[in-house]
């Protein structure tokens, strides 16, 4: 495999991998110095005796001091046409206690501030955020999630959009190790060699769009049918559900290709195999990536926090370094030519597809969570 190609400087991998440390410096930020929880509000007739107050503690968030009280005015639920369920909505009281211009020793005084939270439609308030989570069965009481990170989610969704935008870049960019496989793949840059080059182009493209009907039949497959829950109605679920199924069919097919590398006879062939795989690795990868981000935000809008370890999000974190390390194949196994790095390589392939397997099915099956929607 010609190095000159592979050892190019890459602004591109330079960005991605800036991006990344962004979005875990933020993911500290909001560790140590953001505040999340829930708060349950009950609205019976005596309303302005109902309300639950609460604080963000002393310096938590870089000395800055937060408070806010508030009370449930109102809530309702909202159905469509054929009596489902389509959003719960909740109508709130909120006073800021650390805003002395809201507060008056005259109750009758006090500047007192009203907002609404619906599903997947968070209500923010002076830096705080109240996320629909449950409601009691009488429907005369709420659980909220509520969040207060001035700077975590800000430092966090600007490592998104340059990951992204990065993510994009990276496949425009003649200075990358993934247009260097393509040219290793076609072996030459003569006019024989070039026409081999657009003809495997062709033949990406072609296996890009068959792997993108694919993943829309699964997601017709595995997305809940109708009647659907108040979360999950949003344009996000289709969005976050396809590119995911993309990613994970791009990696089957990487995990055929292994096995195909293996059982080949001749090293040429199980060598451009690998070559192969190593070049549907970054699509499957960035897809991936992608799909956990477009699903971190959804949750942030749902459930108050972009971020909660729940088995699902964790498994497919874990999916996304195995991926990664694979991605990272020469320089961690100093690759070369040989059949024994090709073997290593396919076996690599394989093993890597049973933790998408796990992630996909087992986690459904044997953990549960919030992605288990039944």
């Amino acid at each position: 495999m010609p190095s000159k190609w592979l050892n190019r400087k890459c602004p591109n991998g330079t960005f991605i991998h800036l991006a990344l440390a962004i979005i875990i410096v933020g993911a500290l930020v909001t560790h140590f110095f953001g505040m999340q929880g829930e708060i349950h509000l009950r609205a019976d007739k005596a309303e302005t005796v109902t309300y639950q107050s609460f604080s963000s503690p002393e310096g938590r968030s870089g000395g800055v001091s937060a408070s806010v009280s508030l009370f449930l005015w109102d809530f309702n639920i909202l159905y469509d046409d054929e009596g489902n369920p389509k959003d719960f909505v909740s109508e709130l009281r909120l006073l800021d206690r650390s805003n002395k211009s809201q507060m008056s020793n005259d109750k009758s005084q006090m500047s007192i501030d009203s907002g609404i939270v619906r599903m997947n439609k968070p209500l923010k308030y002076h830096g705080w955020r109240f996320c629909q989570s449950d409601y009691d069965s009488d429907g005369m009481g709420v659980v909220l999630a509520y969040n207060y990170d001035p700077w975590g989610i800000g430092i966090t969704y600007t490592g998104y959009a340059l990951l992204l935008i990065a993510m994009i870049a990276f496949f425009f960019s003649p200075r990358t190790r993934f247009r260097a496989l393509l040219k290793s793949l076609t072996g030459g840059a003569d006019p024989a060699a070039k026409r081999s080059y657009r003809l495997v182009r062709a033949g990406l493209i072609a296996l890009a769009v068959f792997a993108l009907a694919m993943a829309i039949i699964m997601t017709k497959v595995v997305t809940p049918k109708p009647p659907l829950q108040p979360v999950l109605q949003t344009p996000l679920l289709g969005i976050h559900v396809s590119v995911i199924m993309l990613a994970y069919t791009l990696f089957a097919i990487i995990a055929i290709n292994g096995v195909i590398g293996l059982v080949l006879p001749s090293p040429e062939r199980r060598e451009r195999v690998g070559l192969l795989s190593q070049i549907l690795l970054y699509p499957a990868l960035f897809c991936l990536t992608t799909g956990i981000f477009i699903g971190a935000v959804w949750a942030n809008m749902s459930w108050g926090r972009y971020w909660g370890w729940d088995p699902k999000e964790t498994w497919a974190l874990i999916t996304m370094i195995v991926y990664a390390a694979l991605l990272h194949w020469p320089i961690i196994a100093k690759a070369n030519a040989s059949a024994k790095h090709n073997a290593a390589y396919h076996i690599a392939c394989i093993v890597a597809f049973f933790f998408v397997l796990f992630t996909y099915f087992g986690v459904s099956y044997l953990l549960g969570g919030l992605h288990s929607y039944n």
